[in-house]
């Protein structure tokens, strides 16, 4: 996996390098556009001294063939040259997209501070942001080698206004340049208080029902209104910041344009150049005004590029970090106390194996299943479980969907129908969904319930859904993923217990019908713990047990007496 940017700054030229089969041309016909323009009065200058005083047709038709193909140049360079600088702002944004939502979808954990709204404000907006700078590095670089060309033709007509010129324009620039910095503290600001009123909305919609539930309408509102106040009033500072650069940009322009005029005025006054030299030169002056007030608008649009980019490589970063805490022991060096060792995955081809899972003071477990079988975890404390877990969904993210998938609790459901949230095919109305796993998966009731069957309609969430169905539906999408090793982390909580039977007994045979399949379920489920070919019970102290629900049940054995009572408490209901 390539390495993620320390900076923003490093995360744009990263990003710059990545699109150089884009920018590089488009950079040299946004370049040819600004350059032709340049040349427009110069073009216009010499058409007035060679053919209008002159009054000499044929230089006149010269002259206006001469301009027609000016200006065609002029034209198509603009047009591809914008077309290649859009072409790769767009595709960088849907990069960065990408990049942020696969760090998010395959991390284990996100970092405690980082809620889903805040990852969807950066994935989004912050993506665009910061992709916007190619948009305008183009023109930016254009604008420049315009204003080089005005220059050097002012040198040219008359030497004293291009001396001018030469030395006031890098002034104005500097001038412009420097409130830069307090643009990108502003955008950045805007856009984390941006971040915080997706995340306070985020929130507010997963508990839409309970809130409503329980009249908290006006405390949602408030709360709401205060964080998009908060966004408002960060965007309002980041729009006068920008909107004072942009003043002194037009300022800094004017005064500049003041000096040339009077200058030139001079010069034309005491005979030291032509009527064409002084239309000339009064014509890039004239244009001057468009590089230059581009270049103050960029200077601001760049700040807040390095703002979104800056807050694109911090989540990133935290992402990485958190990786660092729960990565396998031979993936990299321990970050945490050697009392937290995070336990060891492999996968061969007899089965899978988990060495030193820690579970308490000074004590460790191993776990082997067997291609064929089908495990079961029950841990009194949850401490070490959520630690196995994490370890097993580190695991599974080096390998294909057809390896291994962890299925986590927290059922997420897409707008669409059930066939796409089963398959995760979106759009595709016949795409297969076997019988064996709709009945595996107890999904085949629901089908009876709804219609359209696997056609039917899920809202956003699956809202229109009970828990159950919801449960039903993810566990009918893991199993139809087939993986080699399938994690399922208590799938049926919120169904009835004759339906929870069902599905215990049609998962076991589905998943042992391929030989070459270990399943692992973490729960504490009468029915599962039935149906596993063995389970294996982590008590708060003293040694683990590892049999089937029936022995670990009957267990009386004086050495484990304890396991087996504490083991009878947490699986009978």
């Amino acid at each position: 996996m390539p390495q993620t940017p320390s900076s923003g700054s490093m995360l744009l030229r990263r990003a710059v390098r990545r699109r150089l089969g884009l920018l590089f041309p488009g950079v040299i016909t946004m370049s040819l556009w600004q350059v032709c323009e340049a040349l427009v009065p110069v073009a216009i200058g010499i058409v007035v001294d060679v053919a209008i005083i002159p009054l000499s047709l044929p230089m006149l038709l010269v002259s206006i063939l001469g301009i027609a193909l000016l200006f065609t140049v002029l034209s198509l360079g603009y047009r591809f040259g914008a077309r290649l600088c859009n072409s790769a702002r767009e595709h960088e944004a849907h990069a960065l997209r990408v990049e942020i939502t696969h760090a998010a979808l395959t991390s284990a954990n996100l970092p405690p501070d980082r809620a889903s709204g805040e990852v969807l404000s950066i994935a989004s907006a912050d993506a665009d942001t910061a992709a916007q700078s190619f948009a305008q590095l183009g023109r930016g670089i254009a604008s420049v080698l315009g204003m080089i060309t005005a220059a050097v033709c002012l040198l040219i007509a008359d030497p004293v206004t291009g001396l001018v010129v030469l030395i006031a324009v890098p002034i104005g620039l500097l001038i412009v340049a420097l409130p830069g910095r307090s643009v990108s503290a502003k955008a950045n600001a805007q856009l984390e208080a941006v971040a915080r009123a997706g995340r306070s909305a985020s929130d507010l919609m997963h508990g839409l029902r309970v809130i409503k539930a329980m009249g908290g309408e006006t405390w949602a509102v408030d709360r709401y209104r205060h964080t998009s106040d908060e966004a408002a009033t960060a965007g309002i500072a980041t729009g006068e910041r920008t909107g004072r650069l942009a003043g002194l940009g037009a300022l800094v322009m004017s005064v500049v344009l003041a000096i040339v005029l009077i200058v030139a005025g001079l010069r034309l006054i005491d005979g030291q150049m032509s009527v064409g030299a002084l239309i000339g030169i009064l014509g890039m002056t004239a244009f001057l005004t468009e590089p230059m007030r581009a270049l103050a608008e960029i200077v601001g649009l760049f700040a807040q590029s390095h703002g979104a980019a800056q807050r694109i490589t911090q989540l990133l970063t935290d992402i990485d970090d958190t990786e660092s805490i729960t990565a396998p022991n031979d993936v990299a060096e321990p970050t945490t106390p050697a009392t937290a060792v995070v336990p060891t995955v492999d996968i061969d081809d007899e089965a899978i194996s988990i060495r030193d899972w820690a579970v308490g003071e000074e004590r460790t477990v191993d776990v082997t299943t067997s291609f064929g079988t089908l495990t079961c975890i029950v841990t009194e404390d949850p401490a070490p479980e959520s630690a196995l877990l994490a370890a097993l969904s580190t695991h599974a993210r080096g390998t294909t969907v057809d390896q291994m998938l962890v299925s986590p609790h927290t059922v997420d459901l897409f707008e669409g129908t059930i066939r796409s949230n089963i398959t995760m095919i979106l759009g595709a109305g016949d795409a297969p969904v076997s019988a064996e796993v709709l009945a595996a998966s107890g999904a085949d009731e629901l089908l009876d319930l709804v219609e359209n069957g696997l056609d039917h309609r899920i809202q956003e969430l699956g809202g229109n859904l009970s828990g159950g169905q919801r449960q039903r539906v993810a566990l009918a999408r893991a199993l139809h993923a087939d993986p080699q090793v399938l994690v399922l982390h208590e799938p049926t909580t919120a169904v009835d217990a004759v339906t929870e039977a069902r599905i215990a007994s049609g998962l076991q045979d589905l998943r042992s019908s391929r030989g070459g399949a270990a399943t692992l379920i973490f729960t504490s489920s009468p029915a599962f713990l039935a149906a596993a070919d063995s389970v294996v019970f982590v008590p708060t102290t003293g040694p683990s047990l590892v049999g089937k629900h029936a022995e670990l049940l009957a267990a009386a054995d004086d050495s484990a007496a304890d396991a087996a009572a504490a083991y009878r408490n947490a699986v009978t209901r």
